[in-house]
């Protein structure tokens, strides 16, 4: 019995072997294999067999576009190997999962999966493991445009390939050092790397490697404006991959198509190929294909001069780049990469401090070696000397240790604290520069986009009242976006000096109400500054006008037209009570909660669509904080709202 079950396994091996040398020639063979490996391995809990074999059917799904399959069997892979302690393979399970949501464009979760494969890689040291995370990740964070991430990713890859040249160029079979060195700009090197990769891929009869080392020699001799060479290689890949049914491949072959004969101006030709590769990516999923796709129609139509389609294409484009990298997913994307390596950095800590532990007691125990023999070999006269002496000698290193210990605390102290004010700076940088690109280019986006309608022949001008009044909004918008912008960085980087004096409060009032006239008029919402003649404030002025402005504009945007906005004041022993009232749409509960807070506010659309960016009621809170008062509201959805605020009174 032992032994028809010593030749079954020995059976399944070689199943298991030839399956996964089917996996890039005869697909639909291999799956058949596997699954025939995966049942038996799983009924005989052969638990090394199955993973491999799962492994295998893993890559052989992401190469079909089955990324959803993929991701599901993958996860029970994960579960299996964690139960039965089998880390390694764990951590290829994990890249795997990463390259699914790559492909998907889920680009947080694929970040995640990475990160938590690399752990396992570099502290068992992994090298084709390190070598496929860090081109992934080098790739995600350069679509992000995060690009100091990518080259840090890239360098290590690089170093890690050319340390270990001899005894890695089979493990990497060239093509992976081929992309790095094209993204260098070597491409002398990456052109020698591809070459070996095709001829070690032919040698093996991968047919999937060969289409892939073409595409990405393609890339190269596109990148070197060499467009005709550049058609025959992408053309070579795509007839492989047509019969492989490998659906990454495919797109990328189509779109390296596409773009060649665009710039050959063979357009027609270019919008077939272009279209194939849409219809792919939306079958399978693959958003940034996808975007790429509509991002070529768009250059392509614009080209034809029709720039109806070609803003179409465009829109589909941005909308697609909107979802991938919009400000909570470029945010968790940094947040991952700052946890992985402050949990490396007090890994590395741990480990130096064992070692500090190890050698303190090594040393301990050489000295107290070293003592006892050297009293054994001395005289009795001198017995006591030598004994008070070694207690001397003790409390002096103990004293030196000691302090040794509390100079390292110091420093780990420093270091903690440069590191929090380095995140921070990073937090104000990532937050500044997206609501940059994101909320200031969609108001120029409106703009433009109605100057673009005014100019054309074709418009009606019965509509442009309507179009005026949203242009004027999205100039307002723009106005307080750049200010509370401007304010909010340069009390992040600079710091925030509050200067306090005598205030008027019904001036500035009726100041600010003047300002928003406009805006008010523009939307027939009457503005009433109901506020004492001689109410004086102790408060900086600046921050002052700041909030008003903020408030009375917010309860502006949420009015609907024909509405009322007022700001009323009352006197206190010690302080005077602010409060803006609106009759507008109100505020939901559950949003009331997290109102005044900066990292989780978002931003809502006014009643005439009016943005914003979320700073100005966390700078209203900020500013009347720091002048000694208090800010809160009552709200009910649907019957406006109230915003109330408290400032100290002058007594002079």
């Amino acid at each position: 019995m032992h032994h028809a079950y010593g030749i079954q396994q020995d059976s399944i091996s070689l199943k298991l072997q030839q399956a996964s040398a089917l996996v890039y020639s005869n697909p639909n063979l291999a799956e058949l294999q596997l699954r025939e490996v995966l049942q038996y391995s799983e009924e005989n809990k052969e638990y090394i067999t199955w993973c491999e074999a799962a492994k295998q059917l893993a890559i052989l799904q992401i190469n079909a576009g089955k990324f959803n399959p993929a991701a599901a069997e993958l996860q029970k892979a994960i579960q299996i190997s964690e139960q039965w302690n089998l880390l390694l393979y764990n951590a290829h399970f994990k890249y795997l999962l990463g390259n699914t949501y790559h492909a998907q464009g889920k680009l947080s979760l694929a970040v995640e999966n990475y990160l938590t494969a690399l752990r396992y890689f570099e502290s068992a040291k992994v090298e084709t493991g390190l070598l496929n995370t860090y081109t992934s990740l080098a790739d995600v964070y350069s679509r992000q445009n995060n690009f100091s991430r990518a080259i840090e990713y890239n360098l290590k890859a690089i170093k890690l390939f050319e340390q270990r040249k001899d005894r890695f160029r089979l493990l990497s079979t060239y093509e992976q050092v081929g992309l790095w060195y094209a993204r260098q700009g070597q491409v002398k090197k990456a052109e020698e790397s591809y070459k070996k990769a095709l001829k070690l891929y032919q040698e093996l009869g991968n047919k999937a490697g060969i289409a892939a080392t073409y595409i990405n020699m393609g890339d190269l001799s596109f990148s070197l404006n060499d467009f005709s060479l550049a058609i025959s290689q992408y053309s070579t890949a795509n007839t492989a991959v047509n019969d492989l049914k490998i659906i990454p491949l495919q797109i990328r072959s189509l779109l390296g198509l596409a773009k060649s004969h665009a710039m050959l101006k063979d357009y027609e030709l270019a919008a077939i190929e272009y279209r194939k590769a849409t219809n792919l990516a939306k079958e399978t999923g693959m958003k940034i294909e996808l975007e790429e796709a509509y991002e070529g129609l768009a250059d392509l139509y614009r080209s034809l001069n029709d720039r109806q389609t070609s803003k179409a294409y465009q829109s589909l484009s941005n909308e697609i780049k909107d979802s991938l990298f919009n400000d909570s997913i470029l945010r968790k994307t940094s947040d991952l990469q700052l946890r992985y390596e402050a949990e490396k950095k007090q890994a590395e800590i741990e480990i130096f401090k064992k070692e500090d532990e190890i050698k303190a007691m090594q040393l301990r125990q050489t000295n107290q070696v070293k003592d006892f023999f050297i009293a054994l070999s001395v005289l009795l006269a001198i017995l006591i000397f030598l004994f008070v002496y070694f207690i001397s000698e003790n409390r002096k290193i103990n004293k030196q240790l000691k302090q040794g210990l509390n100079e390292l605390e110091v420093k780990n102290h420093e270091i903690s604290i440069q590191k929090e004010q380095l995140t921070q700076l990073n937090h104000v940088k990532d937050r500044f520069f997206s609501i940059i690109s994101h909320d200031l280019r969609n108001n120029l986006t409106t703009m433009k986009l109605y100057f673009d309608l005014v100019s054309n022949p074709a418009y009606d001008n019965a509509s442009q009242k309507d179009f005026g009044k949203e242009v004027a909004a999205s100039v307002q918008n723009t106005i307080d976006l750049l200010e509370n912008l401007l304010v909010w960085a340069s009390g992040q980087i600079k710091g925030v000096r509050v200067e306090p004096k005598k205030v008027n409060l019904y001036a500035l009032a009726e100041e600010n109400i003047g300002m928003l006239k406009s805006m008010a008029i523009q939307k027939n919402i009457t503005l009433h500054n109901e506020t004492e003649l001689d109410a004086y404030l102790f408060a900086d002025a600046n921050m002052v006008n700041l909030i008003l402005r903020n408030l009375l504009s917010n309860a502006l945007k949420f009015t609907k037209e024909g509405g009322e906005v007022s700001i009323l004041s009352e006197e206190f022993d010690a302080y005077h009570q602010i409060t803006v009232i609106d009759n507008g749409v109100g505020i939901d509960l559950q949003k009331l909660e997290t109102l005044f807070t900066a990292h989780m506010n978002v931003s809502t659309q006014g009643t005439a669509n009016e943005k914003g960016t979320g700073l100005g009621l966390m700078l209203c809170k900020e500013f009347t904080e720091k002048n000694g008062g208090k800010i809160w509201v009552e709200s009910e959805a649907g019957k406006g709202s109230s915003f109330m605020l408290t400032f100290p009174k002058f007594l002079g």
